[in-house]
């Protein structure tokens, strides 16, 4: 019982692969001028692909030595995260500018048929359908990685993480049905604001994370 099952861990990390591969390659859908479909899926890709960095260490950690790895870890962690951190601000605040004007347009008299046109078109059926494939596979995903080993439950940071990611997806979900067709771009973009608020924030974990496995391997081989 204490040895990972590898099979049911390589499945799992292929499930949460897809996952963040559909959420990436959300950002090329949609017609030129219309919001399809939105920031929210895309942006998920963010913490799902946090979620994805963290079980590729581990499955590394199967193949390369303990020694070496820690050498390495921080070090990447440190820079990928600092990365994470800059692209996320970025990001959130395309997002929050994209909001401000959409918020405009709509309580602008002159401002809404532009609106209607420009935003307007809002893909809510195609993004319901992408929505549920995704927590289809990571509900696989949380399934066969507790199937790989029943440990993984004990590591509070992976389940936190687990959980954030599954919560995002159904705050998404709830807030594309909460208004009319016509307006889910601007509640869609509201989700994306808080997506990118809480993987900013797991983007601090893992630089402190990753600043501390750095400052530990520095001193061990002075």
């Amino acid at each position: 019982m204490d040895t990972l099952r590898k099979p049911y861990f390589l499945a799992a990390t292929l499930c949460l692969l897809l996952v963040v591969l559909v959420e990436v390659g959300q950002s090329f859908r949609g017609d030129a001028g219309q919001a399809r479909p939105g920031f929210g899926i895309p942006y998920l890709a963010l913490i799902d692909g946090i979620l994805l960095y963290n079980i590729a260490l581990m499955g590394l950690a199967l193949i390369i030595p303990e020694r070496v790895q820690g050498r390495v870890q921080g070090l990447v962690t440190l820079i990928l995260s600092t990365a994470l951190l800059l692209g996320t601000l970025v990001l959130g605040l395309v997002a929050f500018a994209t909001l401000s004007l959409m918020l405009a347009m709509v309580l602008s008299f002159f401002g809404w048929p532009i609106y209607l046109v420009a935003f307007g078109g809002f893909d809510r059926h195609g993004a319901a359908i992408t929505l549920a494939l995704l927590m289809t596979f990571k509900l696989a995903f949380t399934v066969l990685l507790v199937m790989a080993h029943q440990r993984f439950l004990q590591n509070r940071s992976l389940v936190m993480l687990i959980l954030t990611s599954f919560i995002c997806g159904l705050v998404l979900v709830w807030l594309h049905a909460l208004v009319p067709g016509v307006l889910v771009s601007v509640t869609d973009a509201i989700g994306a604001i808080v997506i990118a608020v809480l993987a900013f924030i797991w983007g601090l974990l893992l630089l402190i994370g990753g600043a501390v496995s750095t400052v530990k391997s520095i001193r061990l081989h002075v």
